[in-house]
């Protein structure tokens, strides 16, 4: 994984006229990546498919890369949203059940992680320290008062402490937290098929479980 920045593009559109057109761009993109694959992906590919002139393209985009990035800030913004809005359920569901909240945190992190790997595999690896969904997640549910990841990790296991094994309380958080951000960026970066596999969801809630709780309550 490299640590360079993706491409930026030359200027923003200022202009309804402009933005439309790079809308077109981006739309254009994203149907090449779904429909024929990274591999078919070109500065002129997009301009043909958007219906411009690959002038245009250049206008605003030094290379196919620039309009990657754009169409991955996009992604990432609209998946970062989907998990706000997510996230009142998932408190209700903390308040209830230790297993269904952790396994509405695992379903909704693989999806999205295999969502931006699937756009285009190769410049997500190269690129996704840039394009960090969970850092993301956590900044936007900041913003809207609600707790760090970190924080909110911790209050979801004292709501449960009764179920819990004795041991360190804080140290078990921080393992089993670490646990599920590990093993989720380990699949991303060398088994990236198990993010669509029910299998390693339930592995993985399995891990957590067996680890956390009293061995009365692993059943």
């Amino acid at each position: 994984m490299s640590n360079t920045e993706p491409p930026k593009p030359r200027k923003r559109p200022k202009q309804s006229r402009s933005l439309m057109l790079v809308t077109a761009i981006e739309q254009a993109c994203l149907k090449i990546l779904d429909s024929e694959g990274p591999d078919k992906l070109t500065t002129q590919r997009i301009a043909d498919v958007a219906g411009v002139n690959i002038a245009s393209v250049y206008q605003y985009f030094p290379n196919k890369e620039a309009v990657l990035a754009n169409v991955f800030e996009e992604e990432v913004a609209r998946l970062a949203d989907e998990a706000a809005a997510e996230f009142s359920r998932i408190q209700q569901l903390s308040e209830q059940s230790l297993e269904q909240t952790l396994e509405a945190i695992i379903a909704l992190e693989m999806r999205q992680l295999a969502q931006l790997h699937r756009m285009n595999p190769e410049f997500y690896r190269q690129y996704q320290h840039s394009f960090d969904i969970q850092g993301r997640v956590n900044a936007l549910t900041q913003s809207l008062s609600n707790p760090s990841w970190e924080s909110w990790f911790e209050q979801l296991l004292q709501q449960h402490r009764s179920r819990l094994r004795d041991g360190d309380f804080a140290a078990m958080s921080f393992l089993a937290r670490n646990a599920l951000d590990g093993s989720l960026r380990a699949a991303l970066s060398q088994r990236p098929e198990l993010l669509i596999e029910d299998g390693f969801r339930k592995e993985l809630l399995l891990l957590l479980l067996r680890f956390l709780l009293k061995e009365a309550d692993e059943g």
